[in-house]
């Protein structure tokens, strides 16, 4: 289950007993920082939390504030400097040398309730969806801190959908589900967030040994909806996988063609079987996953591929997983997951010491646009950006 899935689990289970909670949700960042805009950290009556926005060092500070932060107006925006020196700051001295900032809300509130069942019903229907949030507006502006625009799942939603400039949100809103990233922008009197909000990644285990139950284990506490799929229907026990989503028989006679295999999903074929590699794989071809990581030697996979006439696409990877000296099935699970991870991400799955810069990719490599702030409180964004990455309206 992913963060944000186990955050709206949580929250729907205080609806049902009418129980408030306050939402924290990264909206910017400038510097260096552990969280990224859209992240999420649910503070519970209980004093429970669910979710981070950081590595640690913001958390206590919001649960001890946030629900008088939001005792007046239902939401407010915070923001957070941890570049200073000072350990008295923070009291942890993580060095995060980065300035957040935070929506703070009450999730009784109407517009937070509508945005979090907006979440619950696209990760249920697996639907990428966007949210356009106001994080800053001047006092003459149309618009107010926490106004939404909703799109994705069905008519466009929110308060902003009514706005003049409705239009335009909207077109902003469709570009982010088009190039699945998630930006900032300028308007002439308000800053606003538009968050690209993916479903759960799927993965897609072809083979159901004995080396499959980590990998699912794995993939799951990452956050991967898995489906473990055998033609051998004595290894398809399901108390085998009791974490996998789905667990299929394929047959001599349906093949791959009750499997589902998106554009976006990943797929490892393990049966340690040929034969049944060579029956499977035309199928997995067919369906043009991102990712598809082949158990065994590269020779083995050449000659797999050889056989059937096929040449091997640019997503396969053989022999399956990153150099990690894994030798046991929860060391090369973990390698395959870690692979997978670096694949969809665009990343290169090396050592972090070995790279040079920030940690945390730019917009032109992973979708998130870096911005500051200008004297006047506008975001201005570098212009070693892309040159799509600044919106001014």
């Amino acid at each position: 289950m992913t963060e944000l899935q186990t955050i709206l689990k949580a929250w729907r289970n205080l609806k049902n007993e009418e129980r408030d909670a306050v939402l924290a949700t990264v909206v910017h960042v400038a510097g260096s920082t552990y969280r990224r805009p859209g992240a999420r950290l649910l503070l519970l009556p209980d004093s429970r939390r669910i979710g981070s926005v950081s590595g640690g060092c913001l958390e206590g500070e919001i649960a001890r504030k946030a629900w008088w932060w939001t005792e007046s107006s239902p939401i407010s925006l915070k923001v957070f400097d941890t570049t200073s020196e000072d350990d008295a700051v923070w009291g942890f001295g993580l060095g995060c040398n980065g300035v957040v900032e935070v929506l703070i809300e009450r999730v009784s509130a109407p517009g937070a309730t509508q945005l979090l069942q907006f979440l619950e019903e696209a990760q249920q229907l697996r639907k990428p969806v966007v949210i356009v949030t106001v994080v800053r507006s001047t006092s003459d502006s149309e618009f107010r801190l926490g106004q939404r625009l909703l799109a994705g799942n069905g008519p466009i939603r929110g308060e902003l959908a009514v706005c003049e400039q409705a239009g335009n949100l909207t077109g902003y809103a469709l570009e982010a589900l088009q190039k699945r990233r998630s930006q900032s922008i300028n308007l002439e009197r308000a800053d606003l967030f538009i968050e690209y909000v993916p479903p759960s990644q799927s993965l897609v285990i072809l083979g159901a040994g004995y080396d499959a139950q980590p990998l699912v284990t794995i993939a799951k506490e990452v956050g991967f909806r898995v489906t473990v799929a055998d033609a051998r229907s004595a290894y398809l026990k399901r108390d085998r996988f009791l974490d996998a989503d789905i667990v299929a028989l394929v047959t001599a006679e349906n093949a791959m063609r009750d499997i589902q295999i998106g554009p976006d999903a990943a797929v490892v074929l393990m049966t340690h079987s040929y034969q049944l590699d060579a029956r499977l794989l035309p199928g997995v071809l067919a369906a043009g996953p991102r990712y598809l990581g082949l158990l065994g030697p590269r020779a083995r996979a050449e000659r797999l591929f050889g056989d059937l006439g096929i040449v091997m696409p640019h997503y396969v990877h053989a022999p399956v997983g990153l150099d990690i000296g894994g030798e046991t099935p929860k060391t090369v699970a973990l390698s395959i997951v870690a692979e997978i991870q670096a694949v969809l991400e665009g990343c290169s799955g090396s050592m972090l010491k070995h790279k040079r810069g920030a940690i945390h990719s730019s917009v032109s490599e992973h979708g998130m646009v870096a911005a500051l702030r200008a004297p006047d409180g506008r975001l201005v964004h570098p212009s070693s950006c892309d040159s799509d990455s600044q919106v001014n309206v």
